[in-house]
């Protein structure tokens, strides 16, 4: 067996060409899925935070708006208006306890807020006030009494509604 002739080259080979490398877009229906439920579960997770941020801020409003009255002129101009604009702040705070309580007044009124505090602060101390004070033409009242007890009494209120919920 002899090699090739001299001067007759072997077969002509020419480079191997590969397929294309794949590109990235569009990604396989695996991606698209991912990204899917992606965006849902960052949908989910923002409208979570936003309850969130919706109850935690009705917690804490009465006590911003009870700050707001701790400061607020009319304590001193117009005293019957500050003690309506209290007695309602007291009134929304209660009910996001007890929806049970809107329709009492008077002295049912002052017995359940009595109730939630612990002791007869408003049927017959500094809370008594309440109930007459914003209709009187002129009532005389320790403005600073009655805010330390609006205070405990949200508190309480704060307390036995994060037992429930």
């Amino acid at each position: 067996m002899q090699g090739p002739a001299p001067g007759v080259a072997g077969p002509v080979l020419r480079p191997l060409q590969l397929p294309a490398e794949p590109g990235w877009f569009p990604p396989a229906p695996g991606w698209w899925l991912l990204a899917l439920l992606t965006l849902l579960l960052l949908g989910w997770l923002w409208w979570q935070w936003r309850r969130r941020q919706a109850r935690h801020w009705q917690r804490g409003a009465p006590r911003r708006l009870l700050r707001q009255l701790r400061t607020d002129p009319l304590r001193v101009q117009q005293p019957q208006r500050w003690l309506g604009e209290l007695s309602a702040l007291l009134r929304r705070a209660a009910l996001q306890v007890d929806a049970r309580c809107a329709g009492l007044q008077g002295q049912a009124w002052a017995a359940w807020l009595d109730a939630r505090l612990g002791r007869a602060e408003f049927a017959t101390g500094a809370g008594q006030v309440l109930l007459a004070g914003p209709y009187q033409r002129h009532s005389e009242f320790d403005a600073d009494a009655l805010l330390a007890l609006c205070e405990e009494l949200l508190q309480r209120l704060e307390q036995s509604r994060g037992g429930r919920a």
